[in-house]
């Protein structure tokens, strides 16, 4: 890349009536080198959108040029260019492409630009060395600018990415009425164990839900500080008036805890999520009847069917009462 410094200028440059006078022929060799070019690819933008982004580019550059006397490009003439600049480079990182693929699009034009400015400066090699040092300096600050976007751009994408992961890898879900459920896969570190306790405090807030299970099945290791997360989560639901159960505890889990000393006789524990949730219906004084059930009592004497019915659900009441109580 070329690093001379411009000279002093006594008159616009001979680049700019080049790009003003021949633009229509510069943007046809442009887009050809750019579609012959092994980067390209028609699945992320259209040849209209390209070659309407080309003539904007090129329009902005002469324009910014002219304002600027002829300066580089520092010159606050060239803030319009370099925010179209960046919002290309920012709708390229948002389509996939890679930072040569962003890069070689504005460099690209040397390529066009260096025979035709030749052309027209034949026999005067000393206009043609200058006009070619202050076009390439143009070019390269216009590749840092987009390449600088593009990265910029790609971190933001991957932050607002882990950030939807993270949100999507905690999900609170309604299972029944004042029964919660938080199915807890992979790793707890500080932020994801945040992330949860403050998204099933809000759950329990919004539903008024008095029973929250937390199942563990997608845990594939258990240490000091994933228990410690687990106990915080469980206290402040206490603290909320609900109540948790912890589910999907694996032999392997159940012995590294006992190694570890970790005590958790505070968390009511089930095997499997399908024991929690059956828990979780007795304690809040409800229970499943398997319908081969319903149809005998349905096939029997109609007043029996109410007794029937009314003691299984004053049984059921005081059962869930009393267990709550308990």
């Amino acid at each position: 890349m070329a690093d001379q410094k411009a000279p002093t200028r006594t008159g616009e440059p001979h680049i700019t009536a080049l790009l003003a006078d021949r633009r229509d022929e510069i943007l046809n060799l442009w887009i050809k080198e750019r579609l012959e070019a092994d980067e390209f690819r028609d699945e992320l933008i259209s040849k209209k959108d390209l070659r309407q982004q080309s003539r904007q580019v090129v329009d902005m550059l002469v324009q910014a040029i002219k304002d600027s006397g002829g300066e580089d490009f520092d010159h606050p003439a060239f803030d319009d260019l370099r925010s179209y600049l960046n919002e290309i480079s920012h709708m390229r990182a948002v389509k996939g492409y890679t930072p040569m693929e962003n890069a070689t699009y504005v460099l690209s034009l040397r390529n066009v630009v260096g025979p035709l400015l030749a052309e027209e400066l034949e026999g005067d090699a000393e206009t043609l060395v200058r006009e070619m040092n202050y076009f390439t300096r143009l070019l390269d600050k216009m590749g840092l600018v987009m390449v600088e976007n593009f990265l910029r751009s790609r971190e933001e994408i991957i932050r607002q990415q882990r950030a939807d992961m993270l949100e999507l890898s905690t999900p609170v879900i309604k299972v029944w009425d004042k029964i919660l459920t938080l199915p807890i896969i992979g790793t707890l570190d500080s932020r994801r164990a945040q992330m949860m306790t403050e998204a099933l405090l809000q759950k329990v807030v919004e539903t008024g839900s008095t029973i929250a299970i937390l199942d563990i099945t997608g845990v594939r290791t258990m240490d000091t500080l994933v228990a410690n997360h687990l106990i915080k989560t469980v206290t402040a639901a206490r603290l909320m008036g609900a109540r948790c159960i912890l589910t999907g505890v694996s032999p392997a889990i159940a012995q590294t805890m006992v190694q570890l000393g970790i005590d958790l006789t505070q968390i009511t524990t089930r095997a499997q999520m399908a024991d929690g949730i059956k828990l979780a219906l007795e304690m809040i004084g409800r229970t499943v009847v398997p319908t081969k059930a319903l149809a005998r009592l349905q096939n029997g004497n109609g007043d029996g069917l109410q007794k029937t019915i009314k003691q299984t659900e004053q049984i059921i009441t005081s059962g869930g009462e009393k267990k709550q109580e308990g």
